[in-house]
């Protein structure tokens, strides 16, 4: 049995089934249910394989993400998935774990396996990634930071306006102490724009921070608590505030400031960005800023769509909002 005889057994042409097995909107609901009760009762399978010689498209886009264990790209990654699975895409994950090697690992295999595009989220872009993506026979899109030497379509972050807008949200509070836990440079978006975004708050103020308020970091919630530990062991004066470059940090750095007797808020605020699901459920709730990581997955997945559509649409750079989420972990400072 083909799509032929299922067609005939349907009465409905052999384009309609083939868009029924392809997910694609472009069927009625009562076609739809038609075609889908003849497919359950004949038990009919599509051979993929023959598909993909006569299309040509696998209907596979690989994502790569830095982090598969971390809510933030679970729910990137559930954006995507969802709007790919309505046009009748499905997903290859590959998990760097932020390794330069593995990422190149999996493009490659991407390559091999001849995937429709791929959807690439980085922390760090190198002379040898802006070669690599350049030269790649596939549409690529790149989610967290942009780069001009790669001509793609883009989703960022406002890195910089949202974490000047909450370290705003501190002073406002009447906090100048403000000390910052960051990630490495490197990092372009989330290390080096949300350090300049710190910076810039505080000079508009004309707020100077010490060096011993400055410490770096990593994805580890326990190099949070590190990062506090040396902050608070090498000032002359405590900080009344604090801001995380991600909310791992800032989980990290009240776990060492409750362990040493401070309060949070009382003693010291503390803030972040990301707004992580456990955000809104830590003791006490955190203070950060908002990104719709869900919706960035969709925008992804709406622009490897748009290439494949048409390889010479327009590369698109969007960028997403942020919203401020004010918390337990902040208060309004009172000189003593």
């Amino acid at each position: 049995m083909d799509m032929k005889d299922i067609a005939k057994l349907a009465g409905v042409s052999k384009a309609t089934v083939s868009r029924v097995i392809n997910n694609s909107q472009n069927v009625s609901p009562k076609l739809r249910v038609r075609v889908e009760k003849v497919l359950k009762e004949t038990g009919y399978t599509p051979n993929l394989l023959a598909q993909e010689l006569v299309t040509k498209k696998t209907k596979l886009i690989g994502v790569i993400l830095p982090r598969i264990g971390i809510d933030t790209f679970s729910h990137i990654t559930e954006g995507i998935t969802d709007k790919l699975n309505q046009e009748g895409y499905n997903i290859l994950l590959g998990n760097s774990r932020g390794r330069e090697n593995d990422e190149f690992k999996y493009f490659d295999i991407f390559q091999k396996k001849h995937l429709d595009g791929i959807i690439f989220f980085h922390t760090e872009i190198t002379e040898k990634h802006i070669r690599l993506i350049n030269e790649i026979n596939i549409p690529v899109v790149i989610m967290g930071q942009q780069n001009s030497k790669i001509d793609v379509p883009y989703v960022t972050y406002d890195d910089f306006n949202a974490t000047k807008a909450i370290v705003a949200h501190l002073i406002s509070q009447g906090h100048e102490k403000i000390a910052y836990i960051g990630l490495s440079e490197t990092k372009v978006a989330i290390g080096s724009f949300r350090k300049q975004g710190y910076m810039a708050a505080l000079k508009e103020n004309n707020i100077g921070v010490p060096d011993e308020y400055l410490s770096v970091g990593d994805f580890e919630i326990s190099s949070g608590y590190n990062a506090m530990k040396s902050i608070i062991n090498n000032s002359k004066t405590v900080p009344t505030a604090v801001f995380a470059a991600i909310d791992r940090l800032a989980f990290g750095a009240i776990q060492y400031l409750k362990e040493k007797g401070y309060r949070v808020p009382e003693d010291i605020s503390v803030v972040g960005i990301d707004d992580m699901d456990i955000s809104s459920v830590f003791e006490p709730t955190l203070t950060t800023m908002h990104f719709d990581y869900y919706d960035s997955g969709i925008k992804a997945a709406k622009l490897i769509l748009e290439k494949l559509q048409n390889e010479k649409s327009e590369n698109k750079n969007i960028v997403m909002a942020y919203e401020l989420k004010i918390r337990n972990s902040t208060k309004k400072y009172k000189k003593k």
